[in-house]
């Protein structure tokens, strides 16, 4: 009986949970319904832009100019053909270290070396007939010719004398003396510029002198020879004095009287290049007067002819010479446009020569970016290697409109060629200047305007530009220094609400 009862209870409460479960389980689903609209409607509400904002008065002393600069090296030379004609040798390979005067190049040239020899004989044949004019002609070239030969034991003792100064005592005084870039290492008075640059000068005509030197053979120019000489003495002397004066001033006896019996050495050699030079219009005159005594004293035909022919003979060497393409100076061979069975033109480039240890950067400035650049400032270079201003030039470029700066740095990452970019950062001189970054304004066929904050909205500003320098620029109007602007405007619009950042 009490079996019926419960089982009677239990149906009697079986509809009251089916409902109080459907209750619960709709209320769940509601839950979740409601939960997932309201996570979808705040996916649907994109976050608010948000933008940095800043003052003049902030963003001053930010300002930088940018130039773009090409690496290239202190000496390098663009070697051009001096006549068109067949490749016939290439006697360098792409990299190879060469020297002044050597040889990179031959054309075809048996019409030119036939020309040279068709010359020499009618200039001997020449000399000939002049020296059987007169019975004294023949012992004046004699004499001119041993004039010649001592000439050339004299060009060659002021060569060495020339070289040994200066590597056993001029360069224990510079870092790195045979380079592009030699460093003075003692003081001088804001002369170490100078003192550097004269001994690249004397480095370059040294290895000049001895290639020119080497190349002499039958034809060789004393007067020349006494030119090149002399003029690398006087050059030698002037940077002796500079030393001179340096020591003097620091008192130091020892080292003044090593540099003065230098200078009285030099002073001596270059005596001995006059007297040379005395020598040979003497024995030149000599042989003159006895062609003109051959004639009967007028103007000698046979002297004529000689300098006629010695001037045919002349200009077939110099037809001759420009069939060899030489480099005029020391360096790497860094672009070679030439193989053997080319055909090349007239003035066209056919190689390259480079000294790549030592490099700077050429780079052009506007006006504005002109002035506030130095010598002796510090630039940054592809954001990375640092460089220092050495050189500015003191006028405009016609061919650019702009003015050449040089730069010099010490990176190993440099290559010769390379486009790197330059920044300077420039410091505000004025603190009532208006100077915010070009990404700030917004440009319109006149001037621009700038992004103010109002009520968390963007709203427009129009200014009035001024100077732009690099990244930023000038307001002239429209803007107070204490005024705050959004930095970035880029795809900004009007009116838009906004999250501000300062």
């Amino acid at each position: 009986m009490n079996s019926f009862n419960e089982t009677k209870g239990f149906k009697a409460r079986r509809p009251l949970q089916l409902a109080v479960l459907v209750v619960v389980v709709g209320a769940i689903l509601a839950g979740i319904y409601f939960f997932g609209a309201t996570e979808a409607e705040e996916k649907a509400d994109p976050s608010l832009p948000v933008v940095n904002v800043t003052t003049a008065l902030q963003f001053a002393g930010a300002s930088t100019v940018n130039l773009i600069g090409t690496v290239r090296a202190f000496s390098e030379a663009a070697i051009t053909s001096e006549k068109s004609g067949r490749v016939t040798g290439v006697r360098v390979s792409l990299g190879d270290a060469v020297s002044a005067g050597a040889i990179i190049a031959t054309l075809e040239n048996a019409a030119e070396s036939a020309s040279v020899l068709q010359a020499e004989g009618v200039y001997d044949a020449a000399v000939s007939a002049a020296a059987q004019s007169g019975v004294g002609i023949n012992e004046a070239n004699t004499n001119l010719n041993r004039t010649t030969n001592s000439i050339k034991a004299t060009v060659n003792s002021a060569l060495n004398t020339v070289n040994d100064t200066v590597v056993t005592e001029i360069d224990v005084y510079y870092n790195q003396p045979n380079s592009p870039a030699p460093r003075l290492e003692i003081g001088s008075d804001g002369q170490s510029r100078t003192m550097e640059l004269k001994r690249v000068e004397i480095g370059e005509r040294l290895e000049s002198w001895k290639a020119y030197l080497n190349n002499q053979n039958t034809n060789y120019d004393p007067v020349e020879a006494l030119d090149i000489s002399e003029n690398n003495i006087v050059l030698t002397l002037e940077l002796i004095d500079i030393f001179l004066s340096i020591f003097m001033k620091d008192e130091d006896v020892v080292k003044t009287d090593t540099f003065s019996a230098l200078r009285s050495s030099l002073i001596n050699t270059q005596l001995a290049l006059d007297n040379e030079r005395t020598a040979l219009e003497s024995a030149t005159d000599t042989v003159r007067r006895a062609q003109l005594s051959a004639a009967g004293g007028s103007n000698s035909a046979a002297d004529a002819q000689v300098k006629q022919a010695l001037g045919s003979l002349r200009a077939a060497q110099a037809q001759f010479a420009k069939t060899i393409i030489r480099t005029p100076i020391s360096g790497t061979v860094n672009a070679l446009d030439i193989r053997t069975g080319d055909f090349v033109n007239s003035f066209v480039q056919v190689a390259q020569v480079a000294n790549n240890n030592a490099l700077e950067i050429i780079t052009f400035a506007g006006e504005k970016d002109r002035a506030v650049i130095t010598i002796g400032d510090e630039v940054l270079i592809e954001n990375e290697f640092t460089g220092v201003v050495t050189e500015v030039a003191p006028a405009v470029d016609p061919g650019t409109g702009k003015t050449e700066v040089r730069i010099a740095s010490e990176s190993p990452d440099l290559q010769n060629g390379n486009s790197v970019q330059i920044t300077k950062q420039v410091e505000s001189t004025v603190s009532t200047d208006v100077i915010i970054p070009l990404t700030a304004v917004k440009f319109a066929l006149n001037d621009g305007t700038v992004f103010m904050i109002e009520n968390d909205r963007l709203t427009p500003r129009t200014v009035t530009l001024g100077t732009i320098r690099g990244g930023s620029v000038e307001i002239l109007d429209g803007l107070e220094v204490n005024e705050e602007f959004v930095v970035d405007a880029r795809g900004l619009v009007e009116a838009t609400e906004v999250e501000v950042i300062r």
